[in-house]
């Protein structure tokens, strides 16, 4: 399996992660709320992205990937912060 950048749209901006999968297609059809980054998005700096690798990534067909989504991303930005 591989790691694939996702986006989630939330309410309060956009969160960030990891998902495991073959291919960016079975992202796609297991989480179709999320955007799949084959290259680093436009304006994302290399360090915040070194940062966003050190997430886990999230298995594909969890049940609540988008929930593990936002908690690691919160996670990582509280450590960040503080």
């Amino acid at each position: 399996m591989e790691r694939f950048l996702v986006s989630y749209e939330h309410g309060s901006g956009t969160v960030w992660g990891y998902v495991a999968a073959d291919v960016p297609q079975e992202v796609v059809a297991f989480l179709p709320e999320v955007d799949v980054w084959e290259d680093t998005p436009f304006g994302m700096s290399e360090i915040y992205l070194a940062e966003l690798a050190t997430l886990p990534a999230i298995p594909v067909d969890a049940t609540n990937a988008i929930d593990v989504l936002l908690n690691n991303y919160q996670v990582m930005n509280a450590a960040l912060v503080s």
